[in-house]
């Protein structure tokens, strides 16, 4: 266990600087090429890569960016980077924090909910409700809700406010609409993994036994079933966490909350037609760098943290190679 740890451990800090050696080189020599074909981004002509790495990795050891962000849309102004970063990165931790909360709390009630015990099986409601959660994507379940809401307000006449903020930063009401949508394909996958490993685990033969000694199938569910599928639960959670990652991006940019995701989206499209030097922000390397910089330390967090509880829970992972090997 200690030595599985201790190799994550070291291979995480290189892999992190090759997603950033690789999104500042992508950025390095993707904006002159896309400002050469633009009108509105400013021509300019990329310098040698290494110079300018070693320059902006200068920058970062001493904690110094160099640089000022106005984000498109922000009131408070031009901020440092590193400030930006920051901030951005809470508000991106919170929501997928609490997206993550509530999708394995609602997936786990509705997977339990669907299995039946005599004989083990699972409803066929899960399978419907699987059905359509699966096959839409967060992105058109935040488009549904925006529907909903200029509907709602057309059909209440002039006057009628949104029922709940469609966009902007805050810790209250405009959390509703993008966790709910970043959370609809988690919950109903944990709930399917769940019911039907549950549903399995229920037709084995020490469950009979089991229950032929006069255990209930409350206490032989919690005991003894859900502590042998809570393995495969937990790589399920952390795919999920996987998929909350990448979705963020287009949720972030929908309802304009201010994340990592907003931030990446800014750097990756260009400007609107009301400036003729471009947005800073676009295929800017420092910014692309840094900001995928941190969402892949998401990604490889998120798998670190999830291989280590399934060592927690499983004790056969826990065991030395050779040893399962010999045996």
């Amino acid at each position: 266990m200690i030595r599985f740890i201790a190799r994550r451990i070291i291979i995480i800090p290189f892999a992190l600087l090759i997603v950033n050696f690789l999104g500042f080189t992508y950025a390095h020599y993707a904006r002159p090429l896309r400002a050469a074909r633009t009108p509105y981004v400013r021509a300019e002509e990329a310098g040698p890569l290494l110079p300018a790495y070693l320059d902006y990795l200068e920058t970062v050891t001493n904690l110094d960016f160099g640089l000022e962000l106005n984000l498109p849309g922000s009131r408070s102004g031009p901020s440092a980077m590193g400030e930006t970063l920051l901030n951005a990165t809470k508000a991106s931790l919170g929501l997928i924090s609490i997206a993550l909360v509530l999708s394995v709390i609602s997936g786990l009630f509705l997977g339990l909910r669907a299995v039946h015990n005599e004989p083990p099986g699972v409803s066929r409601w899960l399978t419907l409700v699987s059905t359509v959660g699966l096959a839409m994507p967060s992105f058109y379940i935040g488009s549904l809700f925006i529907m909903l809401s200029v509907f709602y307000v057309l059909s209440r006449g002039p006057g009628t406010s949104m029922p709940l903020p469609l966009d902007g930063f805050g810790w209250d009401a405009h959390l509703v609409f993008p966790t709910l949508a970043l959370m609809a394909r988690p919950t109903v996958q944990v709930a399917q993994v769940t019911a039907g490993l549950l549903s399995t685990e229920l037709g084995k033969q020490y469950i009979t036994a089991a229950r032929s000694l006069g255990h209930t199938w409350r206490s032989i569910r919690d005991k003894h079933a859900m502590r042998n599928i809570i393995a495969p639960i937990v790589l399920t959670i952390a795919s999920m966490l996987r998929l909350l990652v990448g979705e963020l991006i287009l949720i972030e940019w929908l309802f304009r909350w201010p994340g990592l995701g907003r931030l990446l989206a800014w750097t990756l499209v260009p400007a609107q037609l009301t400036s003729s030097s471009g947005s800073p922000l676009f295929l800017n390397p420092p910014v692309m760098a840094a900001v995928l910089t941190l969402i892949a330390a998401l990604f490889l967090m998120s798998d670190f943290i999830s291989a280590i509880l399934v060592r927690l829970f499983d004790p056969r992972l826990r065991r030395p190679e050779s040893e399962s090997y010999n045996a």
